[in-house]
């Protein structure tokens, strides 16, 4: 997995639909929808100069897998920077407020995507670059309805694969060492490792498991022949543990898209 940035080159859009009628209630027209070109976007991860309104305090990032439609009458009164004509399109949500994760559901209308974190203006590429990495981990199902996820329900996650290309030589510079194993031994060994570092001592690991304090004793002797003195050190204890996590979640992760693929595609409702 490639590491994610801001889109180099893109151009945001800002987005207002159904602006606010102007004073004395005169209705303008409909040629008054539009959107209007602003600052480039790219090359790291700021974004205070993305077309953000002055005033504006906090923004919220989403990542797009599809461009959506026009944007509901709930956003109707706010710009909302969107860059929805490349390969990653996104949104920027200036001080987002109560019911807008209702209102993303009905614009997106079943689209995958992911909301990032609540953040200053002067921080709302990072925003964006959190929801990416989330995005990418997110398997797609081509036969449901799209979810919206948000990046402060899966911190842990997202901070582990902020970098796939470290997270990945973390997990193979120890878990490395099982290698020579069957894939039934390293499971084994991994759930083992696992409930030992997180149950502390072989007796809660044992329960864990569900097995026999003297089986959990065998199985992490045999580690130590591998680990050595790292399994007593507490960095050493603590990156394992990293690794776990991170080979379990990537684990995960390829499931569930193999789970995706085979999904039959949703079909387009037809139209009369």
């Amino acid at each position: 997995m490639d590491a994610l940035t801001l889109p180099g080159g893109g151009r945001g859009e800002l987005v207002l639909r159904r602006p606010p009628e102007p004073a004395g209630g005169a209705r303008r027209s409909d040629r008054t929808d539009r959107t209007d070109r602003t600052d480039r976007i790219g090359g790291g991860d700021r974004a205070d100069d993305a077309g953000l309104r002055d005033g504006v305090g906090t923004v919220q990032a989403v990542a797009l897998t599809t461009a959506p439609g026009p944007p509901p009458p709930g956003l109707s009164a706010a710009k909302i920077v969107a860059y929805l004509h490349g390969p990653e399109p996104y949104l920027l949500i200036p001080d987002p407020g109560p019911g807008l994760h209702r209102t993303l559901l009905r614009w997106l209308e079943g689209r995958p995507a992911v909301v990032g974190p609540v953040v200053a203006r002067a921080d709302a590429g990072a925003s964006l670059r959190w929801a990416r990495t989330l995005l990418a981990l997110a398997p797609q199902w081509p036969g449901t309805a799209g979810e919206l996820l948000f990046v402060d329900d899966h911190l842990a996650k997202v901070v582990l694969f902020q970098d796939p290309l470290l997270a990945g030589h973390l997990s193979a510079r120890w878990l490395g060492r099982l290698r020579d194993m069957t894939p039934r031994q390293r499971e084994r060994m991994e759930q083992t490792l696992l409930a030992w570092l997180e149950g502390g001592g072989a007796t809660k690991a044992a329960l864990l498991l569900r097995i026999h304090p003297q089986t959990v004793r065998y199985r992490l002797r045999r580690l130590e022949q591998l680990f050595g003195s790292s399994l007593r050190t507490t960095q050493a204890r603590f990156e394992i543990l990293l690794a776990l996590k991170i080979h379990g979640m990537a684990a995960e992760c390829a499931r569930l898209r193999r789970r995706a693929e085979e999904l039959p595609p949703r079909q387009s409702p037809a139209h009369s």
